[in-house]
């Protein structure tokens, strides 16, 4: 006797008015974004021109968050970290996302084109960051230049088996030697002077009440510009970097005075009282990590 087959169980069609749901976390959906995670309710994936088209739209525009963004960091100073306080974040890039594409054009620019990283104040003297080409015979033969003095005082003053070597170079060697292996961390280096800038905001403006996380805000904001008043400075002529490197001093005035408020007087003070710990911490910083480099 032929054995007879089940029928098959026929599942339910949904009723054509049932609610429908966000595919990344179930939660019924009305419009175009799921009102729980963001995501958008449109599953197909989009083409090439309308991925691009969208992109443009999105980041590139005026009204994009990164036009919107650049255009608050670099005309005017404090103006970012005033709208991400207020809570108006939603139109601007994240501070941390921001600074990390600065950071990834601007060492992306010193890898490919051999960009110095300087604030030059005064002819060549200045702060050197990062240098893909020596100072001239001159400038280093004088030594006034920053970059120098922490190499003089470990070889002045530190006598190891690794110092002796390093000693036994030529200046030329010298410099080879250490711009090779401090390249790579340059960019780590950078980053950890944003939390020891937000430490000294929050020394000198400590009676603002403020949280430390505030202060990180200021401070990613404030390095981001740095970072690409650098860039740009590389290219420049003498005179015009002059210019720009005391456009940063200024701006960073600037920036103090509509964030933290009070008078100019208080602010010059503070301002330099947070430049000179600051810039002390980027010494004794540089110091530890070259030493570190001649030691390895």
């Amino acid at each position: 006797m032929p054995s007879q087959r089940p029928a098959p169980v026929e599942t339910p069609e949904p009723p054509q008015d049932a609610p429908k749901r966000c595919l990344n976390c179930g939660t019924p959906v009305a419009g175009k974004y799921c009102p729980e995670c963001g995501q958008k309710t449109v599953a197909r994936l989009p083409t090439f021109a309308e991925f691009i088209h969208a992109l443009i739209a999105h980041y590139m525009t005026r009204k994009g968050p990164l036009g919107q963004t650049l255009a608050k960091l670099f005309f005017t100073p404090g103006a970012l970290t005033m709208e991400y306080l207020a809570g108006r974040r939603a139109r601007y890039l994240r501070p941390f996302q921001l600074y990390l594409a600065a950071s990834v054009i601007v060492f992306a620019g010193v890898h490919y084109f051999g960009l110095n990283l300087d604030l030059r104040f005064y002819a060549n003297q200045g702060i050197h960051f990062l240098r893909t080409t020596p100072l001239s015979v001159d400038v280093e033969n004088h030594l006034h230049a920053v970059r120098l003095a922490p190499v003089q005082i470990i070889l002045d003053r530190i006598d190891t088996p690794a110092v002796r070597r390093f000693q036994a170079m030529s200046l030329e060697e010298r410099f080879k030697f250490l711009q090779g292996r401090r390249a790579p961390y340059v960019s780590y280096f950078l980053l950890f002077l944003v939390p020891a800038l937000a430490f000294t905001l929050g020394l000198f403006y400590r009676n603002r009440r403020r949280r430390y996380a505030e202060h990180l805000v200021f401070g990613l904001h404030c390095q981001t510009f740095l970072l690409f008043a650098l860039l740009v400075e590389a290219k420049l002529p003498t005179v015009l970097a002059n210019a720009l490197s005391l456009w940063v001093v200024a701006y960073f005035a600037i920036a103090l005075k509509r964030v933290y408020g009070g008078t100019w007087t208080e602010t010059l003070g503070r301002g330099a009282l947070t430049l000179a710990l600051y810039f002390a911490i980027f010494f004794a910083a540089n110091f530890l990590l070259i030493f570190a480099l001649i030691s390895l």
